[in-house]
Parts: structure tokens; C-alpha cells; sequence
């Protein structure tokens, strides 16, 4: 499915981004050919009016100086006396070249009787823009001139075939260029759909990890229920009592993981309410070392606590989730506590953060586990596999101090062991 959304929207954003690359590209090429049509224009026109006023100075014009002047600007230049070529036009031009002068000529005549009916004093000319039966474009000027007792008549050519490669080669370097920017841009939304897509991935991903492993951990004690529930049927009153003891506890079980999974339902979305107050941190750690001591004294485990002498201030929290993560840090140093080992609780204030450790000397988290542990139903001892325990305390511990806007951090103890480190910012 992803793969599918993937190419989708790799053509979709290539396809957006090239459509805009070619629209602009047109857009520049039309304007561009617009402008190099128009300089061309009138290029022409600034050199054939030199020429014809340097023709209309001379009191005599050369086959040299025509000739001359027609091959430096690259001109087709076609003469006539009342009407009668010129014996230039039979030497210097070649009769493909006079073919094409009469031919524009007799469409010039045709467009612009008035220049070719010697009415003008002195001189005069016409620009125009001329296409050839061969199809081929060129820049035209057709002029009179009034020299002596005649009048001199002509047609200028001057070939757009040059200014015509320009554009077809402009046009080629800019295919080229779209078609290299399409093939960028796919590769680009190839990697930047991909990368956008990885957290949807690696979200669906774990969302089905944790309702395999939630289903799994369900499963167990529902099934558990039911054997007892079967049993119970054919059972007597001893037994029966027996198997709604099971049925009890298993409830409990179900009972607390609904609760864990609703919790982090709400983190997920967003829902996660806290009562923040003003707490006084050591009286809250005070209170849950006096809740664990009977415990860790059935354990056999030494629970110290080391509290500032100095007054801290109020920290804003929510003492109950506080003391929630509290108790699930110290639950798992006492389960993965040595015997006769020891779990300390402590407290610190220090550059407007309260520091509170929960350290152990048991077995410790091995470095390969240590980027898993808050991950949900991640058990570091795949062997521990205590009925009471599904491998979502610390996930929960760190959602709690997440939304505090703190940080739950774990080093090693050194000589073995854990380390927790609590982290909660005091308002300034």
C-alpha cells in the first residue's frame, strides 16, 4: 500500500513541479523569442536606413561599394533604374538570388503602390516582414530613390535563417534542461516522499507491533478466565472458590492493563490531562519511600532516600502522576534487584531543575537495550516474564514526564546497576 502511495506521489509532485518548470519555461522561451524577433527587426531596419542614406549621399553608386556593402551586411540588394535591373544585379547576385529579389520585389509593389510610383521627392523606404514560396522568412525593405532625372527602385533581403537556428537551439537547450529538471524533480520527491512518508511507516509499523503485543497480553489472562470460568462448572465449593480467586486476579491484571493502554491512548492523542498544583517534591518522595518500605523489607532489599537539608522550592506537577512514575521506577529496581541489594531514592535542585534518582545495584540494562526501554510491552529479560508486569511501566513513565515538559533519562550505576534520572524544569 505504501509503495503505491509512494509512486503516487512521487508523480504527483513531479508532475506539479515539472508543470510549472515547462509553463515557466515557456512563458521565458515566448517572450525571449519575442524580443530577439523584435531586435532583429529593427537591426535590419537601423542598417538598411544607413544604406540607403548612403546611397542617397552618392552621386554615383559602384558595383564595388554595393557589392561591398551587401556582403558585410549579409543583404540580398536588388537595384532598379525606372524600372530596368541594373547590370550590378546580373553580376553580383546569382540567379537564385535574383529570382527571390523579383519575387519580393512584385509582392512589395503590391503592398506599397505609393513607393513604387516615383512620387516621392527624394527618398523613401518600407520594412516589412516577407515569407518566400520556399516558405523561408525575411526582413524586407523596399525603397525609392529620386537621383538626377530617375528614380531607383530596390528590394533589401536579409535571411532570418540565422536568427531562426538561434531560437530552434534555444528551444533544444531548454528541452533538454526541462527534461534533466523533471528528472531532478522525480528523483527529488522520490527521496522527499520517501523520507515523508517513513514516520507514517514507522507509526503504522509500531501501531501494529502494540496491537499484536496488547492482543497477546490480553489474550493470556482472558484466557485464563475462561479456563477457570469451564472449570468452575464441574468443580466443588472448595475449588470453585479456588478458581474465582484466579478469575479475581486476572481481572485485576485485565483491569490495569486497560487502564496502561488507555492512558497511553490519550498521550497519543493528545488527551493526556494533568492536575498541575504546587508539590512539594521531598514530601512526595518521602511519602512513596514509606509506601515501598514494607515492601522492599519482604524482599530483603535495603531502600534508602537522601533528601536535601535546604528548603527547594514548589515544583508545579501533578503529584499523582509523579508518584505514579516513582513507583513504577522503584517496582522495577526491586524486580531487577539483586537479594539483599539496595534501591536509593534522592533529591536535588540545581540551576532551576529538580533532579530526582532512582538507583539500584542489580543487574543493569544491557547498552543494546538501552534505546528500547520505553518502548511499549519492551522487556530487556525476554526470561522475566512476571504475570503482574507487560513491559509498559516506563513507556508510561515517560509519556508522564514528557507532558510535564521534562526528561527520563537512565545511565549505569557504577559497579553495576541502573540509574534513573527524573528531570522537571521550575517555572522561573
Amino acid at each position: 500500500m505504501y509503495k503505491k502511495l509512494h509512486r503516487r506521489l512521487t508523480l504527483l509532485f513531479t508532475g506539479i513541479a515539472g508543470a510549472i518548470l515547462l509553463a515557466m519555461s515557456v512563458s521565458y522561451l515566448f517572450m525571449s523569442e519575442k524580443e530577439l524577433r523584435q531586435n532583429a527587426s529593427l537591426a535590419f531596419s537601423s542598417q538598411a536606413s544607413s544604406l540607403l542614406s548612403s546611397m542617397n549621399q552618392q552621386s554615383s553608386l559602384t558595383w564595388e561599394w554595393l557589392s561591398k556593402t551587401a556582403a558585410t551586411q549579409k543583404f540580398i540588394l536588388s537595384i532598379y533604374d525606372n524600372g530596368i535591373p541594373l547590370s550590378y544585379n546580373r553580376v553580383a547576385l546569382s540567379e537564385q538570388e535574383n529570382a527571390l529579389a523579383d519575387e519580393a520585389m512584385a509582392y512589395a509593389k503590391e503592398a506599397f503602390p505609393a513607393l513604387s510610383d516615383g512620387s516621392h521627392y527624394t527618398a523613401a523606404h518600407q520594412e516589412f516582414t516577407w515569407v518566400s514560396s520556399k516558405k523561408e522568412l525575411y526582413d524586407a525593405s523596399m525603397f525609392q530613390i529620386r537621383k538626377n532625372s530617375g528614380t531607383l527602385t530596390g528590394i533589401i533581403l536579409s535571411s532570418r535563417a540565422a536568427l531562426n537556428q538561434q531560437i530552434k537551439a534555444q528551444r533544444r537547450r531548454f528541452l533538454f534542461l526541462n527534461i534533466a529538471g523533471v528528472f531532478a524533480l522525480f528523483l527529488f520527491s522520490w527521496r522527499y516522499t520517501g523520507k515523508l512518508l517513513n514516520p507514517i511507516i514507522e507509526s503504522r509499523r509500531k501501531q501494529a507491533a502494540f496491537v499484536a503485543s496488547a492482543s497477546h497480553e490480553l489474550r493470556t489472562p482472558i484466557s485464563v478466565i475462561c479456563s477457570a470460568v469451564s472449570a468452575s462448572k464441574s468443580a466443588n465449593e472448595v475449588q470453585k472458590e479456588h478458581f474465582l480467586h484466579i478469575i479475581a486476579e486476572e481481572t485485576l491484571r485485565l483491569s490495569s492493563l486497560t487502564d496502561d493502554l488507555l492512558l497511553l491512548n490519550r498521550a497519543d492523542t493528545e488527551r493526556f490531562e494533568l492536575d498541575i498544583k504546587p508539590a512539594e517534591l521531598d514530601t512526595l518522595l518521602l511519602n512513596t519511600y514509606e509506601a515501598f518500605e514494607p515492601m522492599a523489607k519482604q524482599q530483603n532489599i535495603s531502600l534508602k532516600i537522601t533528601l536535601p537539608e535546604e528548603t527547594l522550592p514548589r515544583c508545579s506537577c501533578d503529584s499523582r502522576r509523579i508518584q505514579q512514575v516513582l513507583s513504577i521506577l522503584i517496582s522495577n529496581a526491586f524486580n531487577y534487584g539483586k537479594p539483599k541489594g539496595y534501591v536509593k531514592l534522592s533529591l536535588s535542585y540545581n540551576k532551576s531543575m529538580f533532579w530526582i534518582m532512582v538507583e539500584d545495584n542489580g543487574i543493569g540494562i544491557d547498552e543494546k537495550d538501552k534505546p528500547f526501554i520505553f518502548d511499549r510491552f519492551y522487556r530487556a529479560d525476554k526470561s522475566r516474564s512476571a504475570k503482574e508486569h507487560f513491559g509498559l511501566g516506563l513507556c508510561i513513565a515517560q509519556e508522564i514526564i514528557t507532558a510535564h515538559g521534562g526528561k527520563i533519562v537512565v545511565t549505569d550505576t557504577p559497579g553495576g546497576g541502573t540509574r534513573f534520572f527524573v528531570l522537571l524544569r521550575h517555572p522561573a
